[in-house]
């Protein structure tokens, strides 16, 4: 995304955005987009209902749309231009960052991209159609080819003059790549390095070598955490042969981080299907629906696993029903701390904490913790049924500490395999190649819920009958 000039602009609050934009007047929107960032303008677009975005977006002038399209999803962008005539989508088209321009075309139908694509003058046009060769969710589908190179060749003098060009296109300057003839990238150098030195110096003794770049058909995520990882303004974006073919930016990066975060999150509590780029109020609630039906219709029945687990123990549930007091203890425990390691786990895969020749450091540390966490509740729980539970839940003709006992152990059992389980299920989905995330936490907390049943009541017969 292209950092707009924002010279006139400044943070405005949102509430005021939002009454100029629900008011649809031509006077007060055209007034807020020149004193608002798009930043915030976005906020606002985010809390407009369905109906009222919709009706400000078939009427937004052509200027507007420009100034704020970078910043407001594709979705949005898409249904402002329909309203527009052919001279004023050529503006708001032109207007838009490559990256950004990529997005909407990847996701229109085939017959408005020919169209839109048409609009596009022969050198936007032609970026267009190269970055729209990359996948979406990779490095070259998210760069920008709008950045600063020079060659190597060059002195100080001439690199300035061949910049001075190419100032306004140019995303950033702050980070100029250095080429050779054939567009291999070579190295890197600051804008300050230009500034400072005399005109007849070499680019090639001012340059870094040893550049940090990604391949254009590396994963997006992989490209935001190497920006992250090495504190890079830009990262240059390669082909096999190592030519330059563009740059992610820092903001891009923001974005990548978001996004895949967003995804994680939403696999992990088994939402499943492609999010969009609408946020939450202004996805249909039917898009919602279909996101989260499939993995709560399949968790469901397999709950039913517990009820047919506490149907085959019902002799024991029945004869000794303090047990019911701590069996939704034991199944919730081991949840949350299945629930737990997982989370840890794929929140440290994702973030290239460890690899595959560390998984078994990663179960031997889990195991441990889930031998402490289950033997301090065992213990406490112990405690508790010697000493505080109330006399009437005692049964006849059983010693308190026995059920103490089996309680404790299925406590602590529960919590160990939970917590191991938790740890080994995403290890085991990324040696298989898939993605760890989708190993959901309710997933997990199924399981266990079937698993503390069997351990409990096999603990209380072996011990009680």
């Amino acid at each position: 995304m292209a950092e707009r000039d924002t010279k006139n602009q400044k943070p405005v609050d949102v509430e005021t955005i939002l009454e100029a934009l629900e008011s649809l007047s031509a006077e007060r929107i055209l007034s807020i987009s020149e004193q608002a960032h798009p930043g915030d303008v976005e906020q606002a677009f985010e809390r407009l209902d369905e109906s009222s975005r919709e009706e400000l977006l078939n009427n937004l002038p052509a200027e507007v749309l420009s100034e704020w399209a970078d910043y407001l999803p594709a979705a949005d962008v898409e249904r402002g231009l329909t309203s527009l005539p052919v001279g004023e989508k050529r503006e708001v088209l032109e207007a838009l960052s490559d990256d950004e321009l990529v997005d909407l075309l990847q996701e229109v139908e085939e017959e408005d991209r020919s169209q839109y694509i048409e609009l596009l003058p022969e050198e936007k046009r032609q970026v267009s159609e190269d970055l729209m060769r990359y996948p979406e969710q990779t490095a070259g589908g998210r760069m920008t080819t709008a950045m600063a190179a020079i060659s190597v060749n060059l002195t100080v003098k001439e690199a300035l003059q061949e910049l001075e060009g190419s100032r306004d296109e140019a995303e950033l300057l702050s980070r100029i790549f250095v080429v050779d003839d054939e567009r291999h990238l070579l190295g890197k150098m600051r804008l300050r390095d230009l500034a400072f030195s005399t005109w007849d110096t070499p680019i090639a003794s001012l340059m870094s070598t040893g550049q940090i770049s990604v391949h254009a058909m590396e994963d997006q995520e992989a490209a935001g955490q190497m920006i992250a990882r090495y504190d890079l303004v830009a990262l240059p974006v390669v082909d096999d042969e190592n030519h330059l073919l563009g740059v992610i930016t820092h903001d891009d990066a923001l974005d990548i981080i978001e996004e895949e975060s967003t995804e994680d999150i939403e696999k992990i509590s088994g939402i499943g299907g492609d999010r969009g780029d609408l946020a939450y109020l202004q996805t249909p609630v039917l898009s919602h629906f279909r996101r989260r039906f499939g993995w709560v219709l399949v968790l469901a029945f397999l709950a039913l696993t517990s009820g047919f687990v506490l149907i085959e123990f019902e002799a024991v549930f029945t004869a000794y029903f303090v047990l019911a007091i701590y069996y939704p203890m034991v199944v919730a425990a081991g949840g949350n701390t299945g629930a737990q390691s997982a989370t840890m786990v794929i929140r440290a895969m994702a973030l290239g904490e460890f690899d595959t020749r560390e998984f078994g450091r990663v179960i031997w540390k889990e195991s441990r913790i889930g031998i402490l966490l289950g033997s301090l509740l065992g213990v406490c729980v112990a405690l508790q049924i010697n000493f505080l539970l109330p006399a009437k839940y005692h049964p006849e003709g059983l010693s308190i500490s026995k059920v103490a006992l089996v309680v404790a152990a299925a406590l602590t059992i529960q919590i160990m395999t939970s917590t191991l389980c938790g740890a080994l299920l995403p290890i085991l989905a990324r040696k298989l190649r898939l993605d760890p995330a989708v190993v959901a936490s309710p997933a997990i907390t199924t399981l266990v819920d079937v698993s503390g049943a069997i351990i409990y009541f096999t603990l209380a017969r072996a011990m009680f009958m």
